[in-house]
């Protein structure tokens, strides 16, 4: 399968990531519209419940 993920902010990555570790087989592409050193300040916070799912799907990273 071929996937195409537009946007490689926290959600595209990590969605990125996750896909390729279940199923290597399957082609997972991010795109970004942003250079890779582009920067703009923002900050990213997590709740306490989404932090909680990141552990059950991934607890590696």
């Amino acid at each position: 399968m071929k996937i195409v993920c537009i946007g490689g902010g926290p959600a595209g990555l990590y969605f990125g990531l996750l896909m390729k570790a279940r199923h290597p087989q399957h082609d997972v592409t991010v795109v970004e519209r942003n250079l890779p050193y582009d920067t703009f300040g923002w900050g990213v916070v997590f709740s306490d419940a989404t932090m909680d799912n990141m552990r059950q799907w991934d607890a590696v990273t």
